[in-house]
């Protein structure tokens, strides 16, 4: 039996390899039960389900299904006779800045917390290579989309709990695991308001408005993070929208909620850190003194960094003497934390994976495909996301967070799928062609119809 031959994809002259597939009945299509699996990760990942209930921290549950998940798509794929796949040259950009952080182990200040740091990166690496090759349909990324929007309810809502209970974290809203920083939580829920958005449209009136009381949801607990870089981020997700928007009376609109909003901030900022009086601010001062200590460490380890994830622990070896607060700060900058952790060649590694990614984004966002209209609108929604992790990540360190690597998974997911020709199962219910041919287009036809 003959291959199928590689669909070249329409960003970076990519190509999506297929191997020889096996005929078969459409419960048969790749990756089904381990995308159920990966749903469920997405589930604790977002829940902190067993810091709610430790018991649950026995089994690590995040990561038997994570693992689990990653067993069971090699088992299909060896059924079904194809390769694992990688999106080029994301994927294999992504897979080299694992490796860099990995030899940045070898001189960090820490080496066994790097290392620690090294293997949750390769963990999130493998939840990306996880979508890529188990989101294969357009249902599979709204379905997964969805996910993601309805579990930032969990953060959401339970860091608004958390506040009405008054556990604060320095007299700002957070939650528990991966949002336990109040600027870390505050972002992961400003990347899915586009998301959101791009969802509701499909929806009916009544449907939408709840999804628009998500939103308000949303936005009440990225207010009461008091995160000003996810404030700054937020604006411009929100004007990234409005300029998109066709309709001059809808920008119109936009830009009137951009300015309200704006002037509306700081009538209840509560945080004693606000955005006036910025030469005073010694918050503001010491993120600044990051940037020169993440400098100072570059300059002294240029090529592999000072350990990944460990800027924090540099600190107190390249902080000035006079500063006052000797605490271990990590560097307040996605980019330049990535530059004195992990060198000059994993710098340039993340940067290029984010610039494929944002690209890839880009150019599906802007296409004009017939029959994957609904891939295009959601792949523009994923570019304002990941627009708005760059935006915040200017002004926080966000290199071991989960959020960049799962929109980026998605990304490249979405762009395959754009890439494949819509196809219309009426040839296949002739029966003309030949037994090869007839084959082929029932796989195709499996795709599309598989859920």
């Amino acid at each position: 039996m003959s291959g199928i031959t590689p669909i070249p994809a329409h960003v970076f002259g990519a190509r999506y390899k297929t191997a020889p597939m096996r005929c078969g009945s459409p419960t048969e299509e790749m990756g089904g039960f381990s995308f159920k699996l990966l749903i469920a990760f997405f589930f604790l990942l977002y829940s902190s389900l067993p810091l709610m209930f430790p018991a649950l921290e026995i089994v690590r549950p995040a990561q038997m299904i994570g693992g689990l998940a990653l067993i069971v798509l090699l088992f299909e794929k060896v059924g079904m006779r194809q390769r694992l796949d990688f999106v080029w040259p994301d994927g294999y950009l992504l897979a080299g800045f694992v490796a860099a952080a990995g030899m940045s182990i070898v001189g960090a200040v820490w080496p066994g917390y790097a290392a620690e740091a090294a293997l949750t990166l390769f963990k999130m690496a493998v939840v990306y290579l996880l979508i890529v090759n188990t989101v294969t349909n357009e249902n599979r990324l709204q379905t997964l989309l969805w996910v993601m929007v309805l579990c930032g309810l969990f953060p959401a809502l339970g860091s608004l709990w958390y506040w009405h209970q008054g556990i604060k974290i320095e007299g700002r809203a957070a939650w528990l695991g991966v949002f336990e920083n109040p600027n870390e939580m505050a972002y992961s829920l400003v990347v899915l308001i586009p998301i959101a958005v791009a969802l509701s449209r499909r929806l009916n009136v009544a449907r939408r408005i709840l999804v628009w009381l998500v939103m308000a949801v949303f936005l009440t607990s990225i207010y009461l993070s008091y995160s000003r870089g996810s404030l700054i981020g937020l604006f411009a997700v929100f004007a990234y929208m409005g300029w998109r928007q066709k309709s001059k009376l809808t920008r119109a609109g936009m830009i009137g909620v951009l300015v309200v909003g704006a002037l509306a901030v700081p009538l209840y900022w509560s945080r004693g850190e606000g955005f006036s009086n910025l030469r005073e601010d010694t918050n503001l001062q010491e993120r600044l003194t990051t940037y020169k200590v993440a400098l100072a460490m570059y300059s002294d380890s240029p090529l592999l960094g000072v350990g990944i994830n460990c800027s924090a622990v540099a600190w107190p070896l390249y902080a000035p003497k006079q500063l006052s607060n000797h605490r271990w700060l990590i560097t307040h900058n996605t980019f330049l934390q990535a530059l004195s952790e992990t060198g000059t060649v994993g710098f340039l590694l993340l940067t290029s994976f984010f610039g494929a990614v944002i690209y890839r984004a880009r150019r599906a966002g802007r296409s004009n495909i017939s029959g994957h209209e609904g891939v295009v609108e959601l792949m523009a929604a994923l570019e304002i996301a990941f627009w708005g992790f760059i935006v915040c990540g200017l002004s926080g360190g966000y290199v071991m967070s989960w959020s960049p690597y799962l929109l980026a998974g998605l990304i490249g997911a979405g762009g395959r799928i754009a890439a494949e020709p819509a196809q219309h199962p009426g040839p296949l219910a002739s029966g003309s062609g030949t037994p090869e041919l007839q084959n082929r287009r029932r796989r195709i036809h499996m795709r599309q119809t598989d859920k």
